[in-house]
């Protein structure tokens, strides 16, 4: 068992936009070009401007006015040190058996690789969080005819074509930030760190060529760089790398107590009521999942590795013991409290769920989660996310405005249709001489943002396959509208929501 192939620190050749496996990783592995490079990727997304968008995009759940201090920018400061934590907790439980698979060595490399993968997960999200996604999905849907100028749908043989543009209808937050960082800013990121983003992804039903269904991960306009990703770092279709592992525990670790903190900052549940509905949550999860002796006094939880275990209700009581008692109003000091319990505890899990599945983690088992492999922390999780979701909704602002942020996208993409209805060869004339029919349609073309704008051409400028040109022409369309929608803010898709309906009144 060896992950060291896992590690490669090739990258694709400068300029190479569609790698066929073209890469400068032909000398041996090295640990010292390992880091050197993965320090070289973290330098060029830290000044990237995609990374510079998280801090002006609110985190999901806290979209309110007076939220608006909890950035996604700090979400994945806050994914990134938890993923170090892990990484830091794995490699003091294999101890001397970390060379026995490989890993000796790399600990400095895979906490990079860890912490980077961090900061690009959000990178690509629509403004408006899930409401934004929604918006995307929905109105490509119901749109779907409108796309090059044809007429759907499309002949019965032709089911590629139809499996490529349902892809329009579908959102995926990692595949879109690998087509942010590597087509829009040109970011030339190594192999092992782009694999980072071939993680949980959402898996959803289409045809293949054999007419039957199968599952789809990944967006076709990536499938060249994932090909080349998985053939240089010997990952097999549909497999994970293991650092995209650390990243989802990460993840659901620093975005669980993040939604918790967000309502009680809100007002909208004090932290003794917290503890109280946790509490219950977490039994009556237990009991779903057929144990009904559950007790809130168990001893299930290791918190520092060691063979001490702690209950839930233990590390709860322990938290707000010490917030009351250093007697401040500052609901941050409660949390920092429940962060040592509970972070702690989570961590450890996850690191010894990555060290008891070693071999199926190497492999990239696609449905394998740290944070699920035992039931007691499954079911302290999913206490942690019904409960926020139940008290997020206690605000009716909260929906107001996410009906105002859906409304919103799907203004923008109103004012796209025009765009989209064009034959081809009057869409590309459009885009070069930046004119349109009617002052919304001429204000929307110069409105694009050029990454986007290039990403397009450079796409319509490479061979096609499986399907018509026709449809390669329309999907790529609609791909540069997903592209556009995702490079906005909340505040800027409101002003140019703004702009294109005063436009489209002129026209009147």
């Amino acid at each position: 068992m060896d992950f060291r192939r896992r590690f490669h620190p090739c990258r694709p050749l400068p300029g190479d936009r569609c790698p066929s496996l073209a890469v400068d990783g032909d000398a041996a592995f090295s640990v010292a070009t390992l880091e050197r490079r993965l320090e070289k990727d973290r330098t060029r997304v830290v000044h990237s401007a995609s990374l510079r968008r998280l801090q002006l995009l609110p985190q999901q759940g806290a979209v309110l006015a007076h939220a608006s201090q909890r950035r996604l920018l700090s979400a994945s400061l806050e994914r990134q040190q938890m993923g170090r934590r892990i990484v830091q907790m794995v490699y003091r439980k294999l101890g001397k058996r970390a060379g026995d698979c490989g890993l000796d060595g790399l600990e400095d490399a895979f906490i990079c690789l860890v912490e980077v993968g961090s900061l690009l997960r959000d990178i690509g999200r629509p403004p408006f969080g899930q409401a934004g996604e929604l918006a995307l999905c929905g109105w490509f849907d119901s749109h779907m005819s409108a796309l090059g100028g044809r007429q759907l749908p499309l002949a019965k043989d032709d089911i590629q074509g139809a499996a490529l543009l349902n892809e329009l209808c579908r959102f995926d937050a990692q595949a879109q930030a690998l087509r942010t960082i590597s087509k829009q800013e040109g970011i030339s990121l190594t192999h092992v760190q782009g694999a980072v983003l071939l993680g949980e992804q959402a898996v959803w039903r289409e045809v293949g060529d054999d007419g039957r269904g199968r599952q789809g991960y990944c967006y076709r306009a990536k499938s060249d760089q994932e090909t080349a990703m998985r053939g240089v770092l010997g990952l097999g279709q549909d497999h994970r790398h293991p650092a995209s592992y650390v990243v989802d525990a990460a993840e659901v670790i620093a975005r669980t107590l993040s939604r918790l903190e967000a309502v009680v900052e809100r007002g909208l549940i004090d932290p003794t009521s917290l503890v109280a509905s946790l509490k219950q949550a977490y039994v009556e999860g237990l009991a779903r999942q057929g144990e009904p002796w559950a007790s809130l006094e168990e001893r299930r939880f290791s918190r520092h590795g060691v063979v001490r275990r702690w209950s839930l209700g233990g590390m709860l009581d322990w938290a707000l013991r010490r917030y009351e008692r250093d007697n401040v109003e500052e609901l941050g000091r409660f949390f920092h409290y429940l962060r040592l319990a509970l972070g702690r505890t989570l961590v450890n899990h996850a690191a010894d769920a990555f060290v008891a599945h070693l071999e199926n983690i190497r492999e990239g088992q696609p449905q394998l989660r740290l944070l699920s492999a035992e039931v007691g922390c499954r079911a302290l999780l999913e206490a942690f996310d019904s409960l926020a979701t139940r008290v997020e909704y206690r605000d009716p602002e909260l929906e107001r405005l996410e009906l105002e942020g859906y409304r919103t996208l799907c203004g923008l993409l109103d004012a796209a249709l025009p765009a989209l209805r064009l034959p081809e060869a009057a869409f590309v004339r459009l885009l070069d001489e930046g004119h349109g029919a009617s002052p919304r349609l001429t204000l929307w073309v110069k409105r694009l943002p050029p990454g986007v704008l290039r990403v397009y051409r450079q796409a319509m400028a490479q061979p096609w396959e499986g399907a018509s040109r026709e449809v390669w022409e329309a999907y790529h369309r609609g791909r540069l509208v997903h592209d556009w929608i995702c490079s906005m803010t909340e505040s800027s898709a409101l002003e140019e929501y703004s702009r294109l309906r005063v436009a489209g009144r002129s026209l009147a």
